[in-house]
Parts: C-alpha cells; sequence; structure tokens
C-alpha cells in the first residue's frame, strides 16, 4: 500500500481454504470458526427480505423489464435450482405452449483425453443450435 500509494483491494475476509478441504492439519476450534464472509450485518430478516432471498428460479426469456405483456409471462417458474427426478423427467417431457425440451449427451471417454472433450464440446454446441432452431 505504501509503495503504490493505493489502498488494498480484495476479500476482507480469511481467503485461506475451508479447514476440511486443507492439506494442512489445524487445530480443532478452526474447525468451527466462522470467517466473516460467513454472516452478514445485520443479519437477514427472511420475511421482510423474502424477494431478495428467494430460492425461485425463472427459466425463459426475460424480455422487456419495463414493459409489461402477455409474452412476459411465457416463463417456467420453480420453487428452487434443485429439481427431483420426477420434476427433471416432467421437463424434459413437455409440449405446452412452444415449451418443449431437448436431451443433450454430453459424456465423452477418459480415455480420449482433451482431444474427446474438445470434439464433445464442439458437438454439443452443434446439437443445441440445431434444438433451438
Amino acid at each position: 500500500m505504501a509503495k503504490d500509494c493505493t489502498e488494498a483491494l480484495g476479500s476482507m475476509g480469511n481467503d485461506a481454504p475451508w479447514v476440511v478441504i486443507s492439506n494442512w492439519a489445524k487445530l480443532t476450534f478452526e474447525y468451527f470458526k466462522q470467517m466473516f464472509a460467513q454472516v452478514t450485518n445485520p443479519s437477514i430478516d427472511p420475511i421482510r427480505e423474502k424477494i431478495v432471498t428467494s430460492m425461485e428460479c425463472m427459466i425463459g426469456p426475460e424480455g422487456d423489464l419495463i414493459e409489461t405483456t402477455e409474452a412476459q409471462c411465457r416463463r417456467l417458474s420453480l420453487k428452487g435450482p434443485l429439481l427431483s427426478i420426477e420434476e427433471m423427467e416432467a421437463i424434459k417431457k413437455m409440449n405446452y405452449r412452444g415449451w418443449r425440451s431437448k436431451v443433450l449427451v454430453i459424456t465423452y471417454f477418459k480415455s480420449q483425453g482433451r482431444k474427446g472433450l474438445e470434439e464433445t464440446l464442439d458437438r454439443i454446441c452443434v446439437e443445441a443450435r440445431q434444438a433451438t432452431k
């Protein structure tokens, strides 16, 4: 800071890896120590801050935020980012008001190495473009 005449930028908390994933032995109390970034000041009020703490996920084109139209109602609302097997199957089979899905296989054999990954990424891009058309 003195050398560059600037204020240090970065994390306000401890950016060391969590003890449970560190390769170095730590004292027992460090497993339970709360880092600065893991607390909020003031604490979150889940009732009054329901909108900003919501886990709801909207899928589909958002459209113009200023203008409310029927086209903006064509979005899928999920209660959270995690889906059950049944919910995933329902989305995969969906064919309602233009909502359809396409399953893309994104796996490749480990033995193919980097070349297999690159070829698979290229294939996925082509298939995704075709699916959206």
